[in-house]
């Protein structure tokens, strides 16, 4: 590898990507973040965003660099999807190359710092994956609306199906019914069917700040809400760990509200995330370059 080549690590999700600028050594140089860059949903907008960032870490950096001489380590939302990973790769990008993983593989790869493990995100969306034995395995991440039960979004789309049926009087017009209803400036159920025809994750997963104060108020709609998310990340928890003796690392931002809630079991298991998953891809970039796979 040339010497004056730069490592550049990507964690790009559905609302933004975030990028870490390396040099050969792990020093870092500089860091940067832009737009969405889910490669599944609008590649255009991923590969803007991705290069946007890249070149603001190297303008941070100082330093005299060409994209030519970065070597992407990229971690993309919708790189779990073949079709998609393939069709971006396929893209004239003019890095000195280009590495792609799920965004998913990389967090693994930089909570447990490239080694076994098994990592659960919950925050927009929701997904798990256990990585033994020089492999990954997948669990849930088949995204929202069909997917990603317990996340942000899933949350929302609860709160708003709630508050539809209540204005068809077959639930409560209660506190969720209110401050739904408040967050639409809705006074009728067509004002937020319209407004969500447009809706994207991030939008659903907009309504959670209204729905905490309710929950930390011990309403028992918001707690039904919760309890059904804690169930299914018990049962992903479980399935990632399975009889191993895997550590388990929770990313998102909802992992502080169902970690408490989850079995002591499983809470033992729980440690700090070690790396970021910007790092995590350029671990796994490096390591794909020394096995002779990239």
């Amino acid at each position: 590898m040339k010497s004056n080549t730069y490592f550049i690590g990507v964690d790009g999700g559905g609302s933004r990507c975030r990028v870490r600028l390396e040099d050969q050594h792990g020093k870092l140089l500089a860091t940067a973040s832009s737009g969405p860059a889910n490669i599944m949903r609008n590649a255009d907008v991923a590969e803007a965003s991705i290069r946007q960032a890249c070149a603001q870490a190297v303008e941070q950096s100082g330093l005299n660099i060409t994209v030519e001489q970065l070597v992407l380590c990229a971690g993309l939302a919708g790189a779990n999807i073949a079709g998609a990973s393939q069709a971006f790769l396929q893209r004239q990008l003019p890095f000195a190359a280009v590495h792609l993983f799920s965004d998913l593989h990389a967090a693994c790869a930089g909570a447990h710092r490239g080694k076994s493990g098994a990592v659960i995100v919950c925050g927009t969306g929701s997904s798990a994956t256990r990585y033994a034995n020089h492999s990954f395995t997948d669990f849930g991440g088949h995204g929202f609306p069909i997917g990603d039960k317990a996340s942000g979004a899933w949350l929302g789309l609860q709160a708003i199906q709630h508050t539809l049926l209540g204005y068809d009087y077959l639930a409560p017009r209660d506190e969720v019914f209110d401050v739904v209803s408040a967050h639409f400036n809705s006074e009728q159920a067509e004002d937020i069917v319209q407004q969500c025809s447009g809706f994207n994750s991030n939008d659903y997963a907009a309504i959670v700040t209204t729905l905490m104060p309710l929950y930390q108020n011990g309403d028992s709609v918001v707690a039904g809400f919760i309890e059904q998310g804690r169930h299914y990340l018990q049962c992903l928890a479980e399935q990632a760990i399975g009889n191993s003796e895997l550590e388990l690392c929770l990313i998102g931002g909802l992992t502080a509200v169902y970690q408490p809630l989850l079995s002591e079991a499983i809470q033992q298991r729980i440690q700090p995330c070690a790396y970021s998953p910007e790092q995590g891809a350029i671990l796994l970039a490096k390591q794909a370059v020394t096995s002779g796979e990239g």
